[in-house]
């Protein structure tokens, strides 16, 4: 029997902590920057007004310390029991809400905090909110000066300081190493450094990286632009030397030029290893001999000086008996006139072929041009052949000229004509009469080939693109 009481006891009581937990209503997660204002709502549901609300007490951290913070008593009013400097107190409490207000808030807030109504007769109901206090960090980003060398060391350094939660670092550029540490703070706040670490050299300096800070606290990533700084030895070289010092030239000159970090601050001339002849004369980094003779034959060294030490470069110089001949420039401007020449001629060119398909579409022979009319609107003559009497009915003949068609015969034709010229041979014509023996008209004789060329060169008519076609033949 005892056992069959206390499981229905146990199930009881474990419905009224799940019951009284949903009457307390809270928001379960909280958070706010330093130095701005928190709230934390909590109320109690009682639709049916059945509970009498005999106290109501706010508590941070109730699993461990229990620091009672606000106290609201229907009898005797609200009460403080630890000093906040009145930072904590609540909005507008009654029977039925307990919401507190957090001014200014402080690292030491962020927490646990516990909403205790004590009822009659359902007894204590809580609820917890998770109060999170967020800080704004301070991002900073800079070079850090170095000297070249062998050995990886940072060039670069992005912090990220007293925020909370502690924030992300990322390098946008660059092929170095990356070191990074994060620190906790008593206050609860995190400074997290990015080291950018490589092996410095004259290349690196002036190189540019992109530092990224990620932190939930800021509106946007923080882009930070570091310019590296490597310090290293002058990097020295000659120019000016035109390999043409010949005797007696009265102006040559060479100028000394050097890559530094800090800049050379100090420039010195070598000749062979000794001070400069008398007619050598130095400005700077700039060397200038005003008579050239044997004397200046030798080598030449600058030296460039920083607070890293002394680069130096040397420099063979020749001197000859007589001057170098000076590079023609015939050659280029004979190459550009015929490089114009050239350009002018292809122009020619596309202008006379694109005038040639011109005049030739414009003389070309078309069927539907020559039999309805010219492209320009011209009229043009009607070469439709028409029998008009008839002896002049029959079959047509055929003439071609190259590709051009100037007539058509069939094999009837063909044959008319044949038994027509041998009548003609006979002496006999169309209008024979046998009886009378004589014929009605003038005898036709068979005309020889040279009166056939030039009936063939009336007949023809030239185009202006150069082909020939029949002025009797009918196009279709």
């Amino acid at each position: 029997m005892a056992m069959l009481y206390l499981i229905p006891l146990a199930f009881l009581l474990q419905t009224w902590t799940v019951c009284d937990a949903q009457n307390v209503k809270v928001e379960p997660f909280v958070s706010g920057f330093v130095g701005q204002p928190a709230t934390l709502r909590c109320q109690i549901v009682d639709p049916d007004r059945t509970l009498q609300i005999t106290q109501v007490t706010w508590m941070k951290d109730p699993t461990t310390s229990k620091i009672n913070l606000a106290v609201y008593n229907p009898d005797y009013g609200t009460n403080y029991p630890t000093d906040t400097g009145g930072r904590i107190h609540f909005r507008h409490v009654t029977d039925g809400d307990a919401t507190l207000i957090i001014d200014r808030l402080e690292m030491a807030d962020d927490g646990i905090y516990s909403c205790e109504f004590a009822t009659y007769p359902d007894g204590n109901q809580d609820a917890t909110t998770n109060l999170t206090v967020l800080a704004k960090p301070v991002n900073i980003g800079k070079a850090i000066p170095v000297k070249a060398g062998h050995t990886e060391v940072p060039v670069a350094m992005c912090a990220s300081v007293a925020g909370k939660p502690p924030a992300s670092i990322t390098w946008s550029e660059g092929s170095g190493n990356v070191s990074e540490t994060t620190i906790k703070h008593n206050n609860g706040t995190f400074t997290v450094k990015s080291d950018y670490m490589l092996i410095p050299s004259g290349e690196n300096n002036g190189e540019r990286l992109t530092c990224v800070i990620n932190q939930k606290a800021l509106e946007r990533p923080q882009t930070i632009p570091i310019t590296l700084s490597v310090q290293y030895l002058p990097i020295v070289i000659i120019e000016g030397y035109d390999e043409n010092w010949y005797r007696g030239r009265e102006h040559a000159s060479l100028t000394c030029s050097a890559k530094a970090n800090p800049q050379a601050s100090n420039y010195k001339w070598l000749m062979n290893g000794e001070p400069l002849p008398s007619n050598v004369q130095v400005d700077g980094h700039q060397l200038t001999v005003k008579g050239v003779d044997y004397s200046v034959n030798g080598t030449f060294t600058c030296q460039a000086t920083n607070n890293m030490g002394t680069g130096r470069a040397k420099l063979d110089i020749v001197v000859r008996d007589k001057q170098l001949p000076q590079p023609s420039n015939v050659g280029a401007i004979v190459g550009s006139v015929i490089g114009i020449l050239a350009l002018l001629a292809i122009i020619g060119l596309v202008v006379f072929f694109l005038r040639k398909r011109q005049s030739g579409e414009a003389g070309s022979y078309e069927t539907k041009t020559r039999v309805f009319g010219a492209r320009n609107g011209a009229p043009q003559p009607d070469y439709t052949y028409r029998p008009d009497s008839d002896s002049e009915k029959g079959p047509s003949a055929t003439v071609t000229t190259g590709s051009t068609i100037v007539g058509q015969h069939t094999a009837e034709g063909e044959k008319l004509l044949t038994s027509e010229a041998q009548d003609y041979e006979n002496g006999k014509g169309e209008d024979y009469d046998e009886d009378l023996g004589s014929s009605k008209g003038p005898a036709l004789t068979l005309p020889d080939h040279r009166r056939d060329e030039m009936q063939m060169e009336d007949d023809m008519e030239s185009q202006r693109d150069g082909s020939i076609i029949s002025k009797r033949a009918v196009y279709v």
